[in-house]
């Protein structure tokens, strides 16, 4: 059974075409038909194969609408500053993410910025 893990350390940038891209660190094995289901809020999943489901946790406001309308970003995984690999993960939108976010320690981008 595969388990959720939340990606420490991410970053969404935007090209100067208007692609995007998703920088994480570098994980073992090469994805297998990788992609990202969103909703527009808060959170991602990041199906990386299916065994690896990657939170992108605490998702900034600014990017949401970009990444929401995005057919696919590229994932740039990284070493150190160090590019491991690069390669496009499909976008699959859906109304709702069906995760109970807090059986998973999180809340909401709100909660977290109003706690500190």
């Amino acid at each position: 059974m595969s388990e959720y893990v939340t990606e420490d350390n991410f970053m969404i940038a935007e090209g100067s075409e208007g692609e995007l891209y998703v920088y994480l660190s570098a994980k073992k094995a090469h994805p297998e038909t990788p992609r990202i289901v969103y909703d527009g809020h808060d959170h991602a999943i990041f199906l990386r194969s299916p065994k690896q489901k990657i939170i992108l946790d605490y998702i900034n406001p600014e990017v949401r609408d970009k990444l929401r309308k995005a057919p696919e970003v590229i994932v740039v995984e990284t070493i150190l500053e160090n590019i491991k690999d690069c390669y496009v993960a499909k976008m699959n939108m859906v109304d709702r993410i069906p995760v109970d976010w807090s059986q998973l320690g999180l809340s909401n981008w709100e909660d977290a910025v109003l706690k500190n």
